[in-house]
């Protein structure tokens, strides 16, 4: 191999890696604003698809309780969290 290929090859090596790094550091990026953001009153969905108010949330211990039904609360990880859907 020529230094031409050398040349060639890392740049594609380097631009191979910016396409695959690129997009899940964008995406966790999202995602932690996403979680900074959350407070307590905000009607969330989980990733199960359960629907409700948030009523906790701790983010030293990764805990949040969501309100699904009057007086029925339920404890779940709060990365389970998939995405706020308005306050309630």
């Amino acid at each position: 191999m020529d230094s031409q290929q050398v040349v060639i090859l890392v740049i594609g090596l380097v631009v191979l890696g910016v396409f695959m790094f690129l997009p899940q550091y964008q995406a966790r990026r999202r995602r932690e604003k996403q979680m900074a953001a959350l407070s307590v009153g905000d009607e969330v969905m989980t990733v199960g698809g359960i629907i409700g108010k948030l009523t906790y949330l701790s983010v030293e211990e990764s805990r949040a309780r969501i309100e699904i039904a009057p007086g029925v609360e339920m404890q779940v990880v709060s990365s389970a969290i998939s995405r706020t859907l308005g306050d309630a």
